[in-house]
């Protein structure tokens, strides 16, 4: 759900930068979301499984938050990194 709505506000935020960079709004916006989503899937794949490992030997709520939550702020980060890279570029 958390995910999702990150999705809807980096698509919002991209949709909005498009005007500046000379892109189309709605392709840009789209592709927001798909560098979000594809960034928090790799995160999910490649690094999850390790914390969950570690998270299910401790009881640590700080481990348990990251396993959860991380994806999200991976993801958000990537997409604003290159959002920003390429209108930097524009």
């Amino acid at each position: 759900m958390i995910g999702s709505v990150a999705a809807a506000l980096i698509a919002i935020w991209f949709y909005n930068t498009a005007e500046r960079s000379g892109r189309p709004a709605i392709s840009w916006a789209v592709s927001g979301v798909v560098v979000y989503f594809l960034a928090a899937v790799l995160w999910t794949l490649i690094v999850t499984p390790a914390i969950k490992d570690t998270a299910s030997h401790t009881q640590n709520g700080v481990l348990v938050f990251i396993v959860q939550y991380a994806y999200i702020g991976f993801g958000a980060a990537v997409a604003v990194s290159i959002n920003a890279w390429l209108n930097k570029a524009a």
